[in-house]
């Protein structure tokens, strides 16, 4: 977060909504400028919370915005679940591995 050091006033939020869904996990991040100065609502730098500056960036989103954002982040989570859980391309190869002896002359060049 950025302010103005001569006054206090918020220029620059980043922040961003994350979601965890068991296995799966996604994130937007957001850039919200604020411009103008001071006003009758006002807080002074030193006494800005958590909870105030994400309402500032939520009212700047908007709700629709807000509700869009957190529908997207919370599917792809989901999807990202499902994609771990049942995986539709699997990486392996169907020998053993553990036979290679770098002592003996095996060839250079390997599949994995």
């Amino acid at each position: 977060m950025k302010h103005r050091a001569a006054d206090g006033y918020v220029i620059d939020v980043i922040s961003a909504y994350e979601k965890q869904n068991e296995l799966g996990y996604a994130r937007e991040t957001f850039n919200n400028v604020f411009e103008g100065g001071p006003g009758d609502d006002f807080i002074p730098f030193e006494d800005l919370t958590e909870e105030i500056v994400l309402q500032w960036v939520k009212d700047s989103l908007g709700a629709d915005a807000v509700a869009e954002i957190e529908a997207r982040v919370n599917a792809k989570a989901a999807e990202v679940n499902q994609q771990l859980k049942n995986p539709t391309i699997e990486e392996n190869i169907p020998w053993n591995t553990n036979d290679f002896d770098p002592t003996k002359n095996q060839g250079g060049l390997t599949p994995s």
